[in-house]
């Protein structure tokens, strides 16, 4: 081998020496990474316990075994470890929200896109209570009594027909006559 093939090798390693030290030294200097790819990212407090959790997927939450489906997104959780809201996307079922949740491990409130139309849903005791969205054009408030049973429901529909189930026009009776009024 000749003495003239020897420079490109040397000067390769050299030249890459030379940026592994110039990284290695940026990052002392303080300088932080350009990019970071990890499955899962959890943020902790002063104390050590998980605030914030990144995933794809995310782990179910504290209390619960699994998750009905997989979610890829943002998990907020309180001191003692209990996801109290999140920010996901559950692709197999195509639903995209912003949920808060108790610490039962189900959802109060949450608004999003199911299915790529807007819903708002409010629930109280594990029941569905009340229900604002768009499906399919026609925009919908739904109240629902304690056992999650609609008993009220009000539409508009594209072209600006209205529609209005269970309400009563009934008021409390009056007070019997010659009962003194208070």
């Amino acid at each position: 081998m000749s003495l003239s093939h020897r420079p490109v090798p040397v000067l390769a390693v050299v030249a890459l020496l030379t940026a592994c030290t110039g990284a290695r030294d940026a990052r002392r200097a303080g300088a932080p990474p350009e990019a970071l790819t990890v499955r899962e990212l959890t943020v902790v407090d002063a104390q050590g316990r998980p605030r914030l959790r990144i995933g794809a997927p995310l782990p179910p939450p504290k209390g619960a075994e699994r998750r009905a489906v997989d979610a890829v997104g943002i998990q907020f959780m309180d001191q003692d470890g209990y996801e109290v809201a999140g920010l996901a996307m559950l692709e197999p079922v195509d639903i995209r929200g912003l949920c808060f949740d108790i610490k039962d491990a189900y959802e109060a409130m949450c608004v999003g896109l199911v299915k790529g139309e807007p819903s708002i849903t409010f629930r109280h005791a594990w029941k569905e209570r009340i229900t604002l969205g768009v499906e399919k054009g026609v925009a919908s408030i739904v109240l629902r009594d304690a056992q999650g049973e609609p008993r009220v429901r009000l539409e508009v529909d594209p072209d600006g027909k209205t529609r209005v189930e269970g309400v009563s026009t009934t008021s409390p009776r009056p007070p019997a006559s010659g009962s003194a009024a208070p």
